[in-house]
């Protein structure tokens, strides 16, 4: 199992993700990846999701957007919640990467990990077939990301990404 660790480098925090292995000395950890330099962040505007698109209706607005755009309107949101700089940060969906100045970083938002790693892993989802664990996994994926999704959004996500 895979997860996120900081490290302090002349005061400066980077994130990796790291698995452990266990030998017969017991649990070592192994650097899979380097995630970018980490950006801490505080909530500075607790709005509403709905309320920042001014969406009426949900089943309306799911029904009419795909997988990506959701999830790239879910990462507007929190940008502006956290008061994240678009201009300071660049995300490029289509690659799938988080940049500052054409480095990788990792945006340290709701107990997650905005970064290149955590946007493979949502924007790659695809439902295996078991609606219960691919539930979970996309709920982790979101939840690894920093990203608080509302429910009815998360509910009507999983209902069009689960309609075979």
């Amino acid at each position: 199992m895979s997860f996120f660790r900081i490290k302090k480098i002349k005061g400066k925090e980077y994130a990796y993700v790291v698995e452990n292995k266990w030998l017969r000395k017991g649990s070592r950890q192994k650097v899979k990846d380097y995630v970018g330099k980490a950006y801490r962040f505080n909530l500075v505007n607790n709005i509403d999701f709905l309320e920042y698109l001014k969406i009426k209706d949900i089943q309306e607005y799911i029904e009419n957007n795909n997988k990506n755009k959701i999830i790239n309107d879910l990462i507007e949101w929190e940008f502006s919640k956290f008061g994240i700089s678009k201009e300071e940060f660049s995300i490029d969906l289509n690659n799938m990467k988080i940049q500052k100045n054409k480095k990788k970083v990792a945006l340290l938002i709701n107990d997650g990990f905005m970064c290149d790693f955590t946007l493979k892993n949502l924007l790659g989802f695809n439902p295996e077939g078991d609606e219960q664990n691919d539930g979970y996994k996309l709920a982790r994926a979101f939840v690894e990301a920093g990203i608080k999704v509302p429910r009815e959004v998360f509910v009507g996500l999983c209902q069009k990404l689960f309609s075979f």
